[in-house]
């Protein structure tokens, strides 16, 4: 059965690019190599990212599920100096809070969603392949899927997307990707039963510790749920890691050893119960040369990935996915197939986001960001910036506080 088109990966950018097209009379058919609920981090969703999710119709189904999270709670580990930053401070207030969701069951939902949409969902098939050596004539595109019972299933369409995740088959098939400087950082994590959270409308703050200085710079992050569970881990410097291998030689001694070298990491976890094993992931942000070509897009981390500093990669893959959709949808009305120039402004916009938040994450590493954020006299319209890019604003942000967050802190993009 050919379709209209056909994604790779199940995830937001996936599910909500499939919803929207749906929704648009778009025939799509998903692959996702798992079955929800899947095991994945917790997320910590961002203001702008709530317009997606209201216009595919899942906002208030969403609303009910999850904790409100008004703002972002920077603390610095040693002295437990903290600076707040609420989001009806930003230059953008139409959308003044989000979300701290579970991934599993939020995939879950988004997942399903696009089925009651119209898309053909289909769970525990994995691709393969992406055929497009006759898309540049006008031909099909051939995604090679193998089923749950090893059967394997070619479809044809007329745009793949790729929305793998950091498997990247596009990317990595064509050896496209490269490794961002500076980043080389691997995160350790768990979960936790009553750790510290605010109280009243701060309940939901996203709490992020930083901690160590020079090359051992890194920070945890604590994400509050809704039943109680919070989830803690740490992003490492790779050099922090190395001076203590003689002292935690395995992934829990690690977890417990950052643990205990930060005096505020401590106070949240303190009484609280460790309910998961530690776990570790190796966090080496890439960039993926390009985001479209003929017979496909690649939407999320399947673009490229950033460090989770200012949990960014779910709303690049829910505002990648959506407004992909959009643009293929256009496109197919007039009845061709689309082309990679059909993606330059929406690559384009990507790119400025992403490395707009790469550019302060490589900041943070190099100590040049952290002082604006613990500032005693921060300057109100720096404060709404910083604000701004902590809520999201990245795409349509105004242009003045834009340019001034990417002149002071520049994206380095090559060794």
């Amino acid at each position: 059965m050919a379709f209209d088109v056909v994604i790779a990966g199940g995830g937001p950018g996936g599910s909500i690019c499939a919803a929207q097209l749906a929704k648009r009379g778009v025939s799509a058919l998903v692959l996702e190599k798992a079955h929800h609920p899947r095991f994945h981090l917790g997320e910590s969703l961002l203001p702008q990212s709530m317009p997606v999710l209201k216009d595919i119709g899942i906002f208030d189904d969403i609303h009910t599920r999850f904790i409100v999270k008004r703002g972002a709670n920077f603390h610095e580990s040693g002295t437990l100096k903290q600076a707040r930053y609420d989001f009806a401070e930003a230059f953008d207030r139409s959308t003044t809070f989000a979300f701290e969701v579970p991934r599993d069951e939020f995939d879950d939902i988004l997942f399903r969603h696009a089925k009651t949409c119209g898309a053909d969902m289909r769970e525990g098939w994995k691709v393969d392949r992406i055929d497009c050596s006759d898309a540049e004539n006008g031909g099909p595109v051939r995604v090679v899927a193998t089923d749950e019972k090893d059967a394997s299933h070619t479809f044809e369409c007329r745009l793949a997307i790729d929305a793998t995740g950091r498997d990247a088959i596009t990317a990595h098939e064509k050896r496209a990707t490269e490794k961002v400087p500076e980043l080389d950082k691997t995160a350790v994590f768990s979960m936790w039963q009553d750790a510290w959270r605010d109280t009243g409308d701060r309940e939901g703050d996203i709490q992020i510790i930083v901690f160590g200085t020079g090359d051992e710079t890194g920070w945890f992050w604590s994400i509050p749920f809704k039943d109680g569970r919070t989830s803690v881990g740490a992003v490492l410097a790779s050099t922090w890691i190395k001076r203590r291998k003689k002292s935690a030689t395995t992934i829990p001694e690690l977890y417990a050893l950052a643990i205990s070298e930060s005096p505020a990491m401590q106070r949240i976890v303190r009484g609280a119960t460790q309910i998961m094993p530690a776990r570790a992931m190796a966090d080496f942000s890439y960039r993926v040369r390009d985001l479209a070509g003929p017979g496909w897009i690649a939407v999320g981390d399947a673009g490229g990935f950033i460090d989770p500093l200012f949990s960014t990669g779910a709303h690049l893959a829910m505002y990648g996915g959506f407004h992909a959709a959009n643009k293929i949808a256009d496109v197919l009305a007039t009845g061709r197939n689309p082309r990679p120039e059909d993606f330059t402004e929406w690559s384009a916009l990507m790119r400025k986001g992403a490395e707009l938040f790469l550019g302060s994450v490589q900041a943070f590493y190099r100590g040049s960001l952290t002082p604006y954020l613990f500032a005693d006299d921060q300057h109100p319209f720096l404060r709404r910036a910083i604000t701004s890019m902590l809520a999201g604003d990245v795409f349509t942000g105004h242009d003045r506080w834009v340019r001034e967050m990417q002149t002071r802190f520049p994206a380095i993009l090559s060794s």
